[in-house]
């Protein structure tokens, strides 16, 4: 075993042994018995602790009921009528000393003016004698009229028996109570019982300490030392000393381990022989199995790899044919309505180059058409997106000025607005400039009024507010491709609301509230991808009745001036 010698020559045991020692039987049943004798030790002693404690509450608390009968004995003896208040004063002031009876008051009550107040009467404290006050607690044992003793603290750490004693009789005042509380001071007894306390602290350890070295001697004799031998045979045994004997005499279950090991000793000596020859035979056969065993695993391990090699290939084909299966989808879906709105946008457009070329109309008349147009060749450029759509959005960045884009829009918005008797409000910094897709933008705002429009059929406010970033603003999530220097954006209706349960769908293609034939579902799809597109992020809030807000985040430009 390792072994250390300090300076001083003495050997002590190396963390090693002591280990091996904690798995030991004897190290279990000694730390068993030593856990349970010290906890009941404890618990003993601090049983007789709290019993003596009880003792001395109890013992107390009739000492202070006594002297708050006595009290009222010498009151009843001395002025049963209760007319001579300074004499009785002078008598509650002889019982009072320091090491027993610490205050004594004279409660009377009385109706002054439809109300129930207290008087204290007498008190052998210096104050005034006239003290008039209300006390439900004093009124409420007037009313009991039985004695009480209950524990309280007293000028933080100090501990008294708080007694209230009804006395009967008494002439002061109409209608009168007199209630007598005493205070009974338990700094005497508390310090005899903390020194008990104190002393049983310091035996414990003693007691446990003593214990525990007997603990050990009792294990050590019958358990430690026959174990230890029955071990020793045992390991002599198992490296080929067939010789090897316990010997132990007596009675008791490990001498019976000993006798039967010894028994087994024998029968194993006689069987060494046959087993040689047997381990010699078993080892031939071990030889061929081997073989045989390496030939299986090396087939197994070539047709795991084999399989590992065709799952792979299947999960690839898998996510490649699912990946076509949703393109070849969204292929046809957009092809269909590139065809079915292109075909009448062209024909639309087509009047509106006629209607403007023509020289009848006015001016005023001629910009509507033209905006008209304009709008129709947005659309345009929106199918064409579409059917793009399957493909990742491609973006032309360059820095806008973000306050003209929205008046621009908003000019575009004014006769909607007006006619849905919508009110429109906007907070944009001049100096807020984005990087951005400016079509793409534009086509994200007009999503999410239109959407802003539909929510409010009876009319209500839409407002629209940009934040310019935090100097001191926190990292953002690292899900976005935004630089710390992105605003924060806002757009706010005074719609119906969206139910909480599906304002986590709101994104998806194809979902949509409206009725059919009033909505595709694309919209807030279509707005999320030009977000992410320009490595923001948007999300949704809103309550029922009150309307909805989107907050969406767009990259800054970080030019601070443009021509």
């Amino acid at each position: 075993m390792p072994v250390n010698t300090n300076p001083h020559g003495h050997i002590r045991l190396t963390l090693p042994k002591f280990q091996a020692w904690l798995q030991s039987l004897n190290a279990k049943l000694f730390l068993v018995m030593a856990l349970l004798t010290g906890l009941l030790t404890i618990a003993v002693a601090f049983l007789i602790i709290s019993g003596f404690k009880r003792s001395v509450e109890s013992y107390t608390k009739d000492l202070a009921l006594g002297a708050a009968r006595g009290v009222a004995e010498d009151i009843y003896r001395s002025d049963p009528e209760l007319k001579y208040r300074r004499e009785t004063a002078i008598i509650l002031g002889t019982w009072v000393n320091p090491e027993s009876v610490y205050q004594i008051d004279i409660f009377t009550s009385a109706w002054i003016e439809g109300s129930p107040f207290v008087e204290v009467w007498a008190t052998s404290k210096e104050r005034p004698e006239e003290v008039r006050k209300d006390d439900d607690e004093i009124l409420k044992m007037m009313e009991i009229a039985e004695e009480k003793a209950d524990l309280i603290t007293l000028d933080g750490s100090r501990v008294a028996w708080r007694v209230y004693m009804p006395i009967k009789g008494g002439g002061v005042g109409r209608n009168a109570n007199v209630l007598l509380k005493v205070y009974c001071n338990l700094d005497r007894w508390n310090a005899l019982w903390k020194n008990t306390y104190a002393l049983t602290l310091k035996a414990l350890p003693i007691a446990i300490l003593i214990e525990f070295t007997l603990l050990w001697a009792l294990t050590s004799a019958f358990v430690r030392r026959p174990t230890q031998k029955i071990l020793a045979a045992m390991k002599s045994l198992g490296e080929g000393n067939v010789s090897s004997r316990a010997d132990l005499d007596g009675r008791d279950e490990l001498s019976q381990i000993a006798r039967h090991f010894d028994v087994m000793a024998d029968e194993l000596q006689k069987m060494s022989l046959e087993r040689e020859a047997l381990l010699r035979e078993i080892q031939g056969f071990n030889e061929t199995l081997q073989g045989r065993v390496d030939a299986a695993l090396a087939e197994l391990q070539a047709k795991n790899s084999e399989l590992k090699l065709l799952m792979e290939r299947i999960s690839l084909l898998r996510e490649d044919l699912s990946q076509q299966e949703r393109l070849a989808v969204a292929g046809q879906l957009t092809a269909a309505f590139a065809h079915e709105v292109g075909t009448p946008l062209n024909l639309v457009n087509s009047h509106l180059q006629l209607l403007i070329g023509e020289s009848a109309i006015d001016s005023q008349t001629r910009d509507r058409l033209g905006a008209i147009q304009a709008q129709i060749g947005r659309v345009g450029q929106i199918v064409k997106k579409l059917l793009g759509h399957t493909r990742r959005i491609e973006l032309v960045r360059e820095p806008v000025r973000f306050a003209p884009l929205l008046e621009e829009l908003r000019q575009l918005w004014a006769p909607t607005f007006s006619a849905h008797g919508v009110l429109f409000r906007s907070d944009i910094p001049d100096a807020c400039v984005l990087l951005i897709d400016r079509k793409q933008i534009e086509q994200l705002l007009i999503n999410l009024v239109n959407n802003a429009l539909d929510a409010m059929p009876d009319g209500g406010t839409i407002t629209f507010e940009g934040k310019a970033p935090a100097s001191d603003a926190p990292e953002r999530s690292s899900r976005t491709l935004l630089p710390a220097s992105a605003w924060d954006f806002s757009l706010s209706d005074t719609g119906t609301g969206i139910p909480t349960e599906i304002q986590d769908k709101v994104f998806r293609p194809m979902f949509t509230t409206k009725p059919e034939g009033k909505g595709t579902g694309l919209g807030l799809s279509i707005c999320r991808e030009i977000v992410r597109a320009h490595g923001g992020e948007i999300r949704i809030q809103s309550t029922i009745g009150k309307g909805a807000t989107i907050s969406f985040t767009l990259p800054s430009s970080n030019q601070g001036e443009m021509q």
